[in-house]
């Protein structure tokens, strides 16, 4: 019985390794450039009014497609991104759960790793782009620093979106600390949310779609930052304990 916990272990750990692996083509510092200067020049051609034909033409079309069951299904798929589920509710009890079962304050790093990054990105830029939402009745709610904006004035970039991106990456670490996770399982963790939450997100007509495309780039690149920590190093592997348990 040992033997065969301590192989399938193995396995599973082999596979993990296999899938991250791939991605090692991408841990360039380079890839964080390029997604840097995506999010600055969708910045600049929406603050020049070069996006705006795009906007406003997919603000029209899912304004004229919006049956009761698809909205309500968007409406409700849109809280795979909403701060308060996925940042205070989902990666919150993780977090407090890890802490009293490792008893470790390390714990807590993934998630003031996150906070960090969203709130010294995300604020600032909002308030400074002060770019109205789709679903104002200004006739100039598309423009970037709008000063007749009112009402929710901080649409660029998408926070759901950056949300979608970083807390379902930060919940991933922290659930496979205490889970075998399997790698779909964290594929699908890791890529669905940022999608279906950018195309709910512009169907809504909560942001605009050039919000979503930078909130990606932003979103991308804060992510990539987190996991460049080591947190296998870092945080305490309860998994590990488990199986060292069963083998004795």
């Amino acid at each position: 019985m040992t033997d065969s916990v301590t192989a399938a272990w193995v396995l599973h750990s082999g596979r993990v390794v296999r899938w991250t692996r791939r991605l090692d083509r991408f841990a360039s510092w380079w890839w964080d450039a390029v997604l840097l200067a995506v999010f600055v020049v969708v910045t600049v051609l929406v603050a020049r009014g070069s996006t705006a034909g795009l906007d406003l033409g997919v603000r029209d079309w899912v304004r004229a497609h919006q049956p009761g069951f698809a909205h309500q299904a968007a409406w409700a798929l849109n809280y795979l991104g909403q701060g308060w589920l996925v940042m205070w509710i989902i990666t919150g009890g993780l977090t407090v759960l890890l802490l009293v079962r490792s008893r470790s304050w390390r714990a807590l790093l993934p998630g003031a790793a996150g906070f960090v990054l969203t709130y010294v990105t995300l604020g600032p830029l909002k308030v400074w782009t002060h770019r109205d939402a789709p679903s104002s009745d200004l006739p100039n709610a598309v423009e970037m620093f709008n000063p007749l904006a009112v009402g929710y004035s901080a649409s660029y970039p998408s926070g759901h979106v950056v949300n979608a991106i970083v807390w379902w990456g930060i919940i991933v670490i922290l659930a496979s600390r205490m889970w075998t996770l399997p790698p779909t399982l964290v594929r699908w963790l890791r890529v669905a949310p940022p999608v279906i939450v950018l195309l709910t997100t512009t169907y809504l007509s909560y942001h605009w779609i050039t919000d979503g495309i930078a909130a990606l780039a932003l979103g991308l690149l804060l992510d990539r930052l987190i996991h460049r920590v080591d947190w296998d190093a870092v945080l305490p592997d309860l998994r590990r304990a488990r199986v060292a348990a069963a083998a004795r």
